[in-house]
């Protein structure tokens, strides 16, 4: 059995300031590039994020719609055994290129304020290093996050405002794989992962569904002394599948000049309702120091 920290990353925390609620606003499946991207709804819902002083990002894959796994590794093939021209790398170079650009332009008023970026399926690997992906790290500023990640995120205060104990949640992260009928079919192999690995928030994306659940964990803290000390603490979990902006039936869409649907339709699949969910996160201090400190989370869809 190889193990690869590439696999499975653990970042540095991630400290924020001290607020009154945070917002978390994963992005992922946009697929930027073909007419089947709702770029208005993308763009509407990256203003009003980014319009939250208090908002955060986390990207979870498939952010250009240029180049799939296989889509890759055919064009890679046929260049490594000559049968293409330099010149048509270059040329899918610079489209995957300009696509990414104008992603770029759309996120711009979110620089600086992301917690990192997994990788998807769907990405560019250019021909001069790097992928699609990690430019657009450099571009917002964010760590690469790679195949799925732990997140920890913590709240600090001032020097000025006393001494507090930081309170942190954790975020497992994946871009995730396979598919699924049931709006629930995400959420079920989440619910597997929460048995596996320790987190607060499990995020799943791939499937270009909207959908949450809250669970319960139930944690005894220990007295110091007697049992009059002893106490149950309840915290939320937070399963979600984090939606998308690909739409799956257009009117009047043509392929090759003839009426023809992308493969949502050709594979007579359901659509999805499109848009992203929002984690809130609340941080709190209790105890007659102020010495204890947790994070309160809730999700929107």
């Amino acid at each position: 059995m190889e193990l690869h920290n590439a696999e499975v990353s653990v970042q540095r925390s991630k400290l924020l300031p001290w607020m009154d609620e945070a917002l978390i606003v994963p992005i992922g499946d946009i697929q930027f590039g073909p007419e089947a991207c709702d770029v208005e709804r993308f763009k509407r819902h990256i203003e009003w994020a980014a319009a939250q002083p208090n908002a955060y990002f986390i990207g979870m894959g498939d952010y250009v719609d240029f180049g799939s796994p296989s889509n890759r590794a055919t064009l890679r093939a046929l260049i490594d055994k000559g049968e293409l021209y330099d010149v048509v790398e270059d040329v899918v170079d610079n489209a995957a290129q300009e696509a990414l650009e104008q992603l770029q332009e759309i996120l711009a008023p979110t620089k600086g304020r992301w917690l990192g970026l997994l990788e998807g399926h769907h990405f560019w690997q250019f021909s001069s290093g790097g992928t699609s992906d990690t430019k657009l790290c450099e571009f917002l500023d964010a760590p690469f996050l790679g195949t799925c990640a732990f997140v920890r995120v913590g709240f600090a205060r001032s020097r000025e405002e006393g001494h507090y104990q930081t309170p942190y949640f954790t975020i497992w992260a994946h871009h995730g794989r396979g598919s699924g009928i049931t709006q629930a079919a995400p959420l079920t192999k989440l619910e597997r992962i929460v048995q596996a690995f320790d987190a607060d928030v499990y995020l799943i994306g791939h499937h270009h569904k909207k959908a949450a659940a809250k669970m319960q964990r139930i944690v005894p803290v220990w007295g110091r002394r007697d049992t009059a000390g002893h106490r149950l603490s309840h915290k939320n979990l937070i399963i979600a599948s984090t939606g998308g902006f690909l739409r799956g039936y257009m009117a009047g869409s043509k392929r090759g000049g003839i009426p023809r649907g992308n493969y949502v339709e050709a594979g007579m699949m359901t659509p999805v309702a499109l848009g992203g969910v929002v984690i809130y996160a609340r941080p709190r201090t209790e105890g007659p120091k102020r010495t204890a400190a947790s994070v309160d989370l809730d999700i929107s869809i």
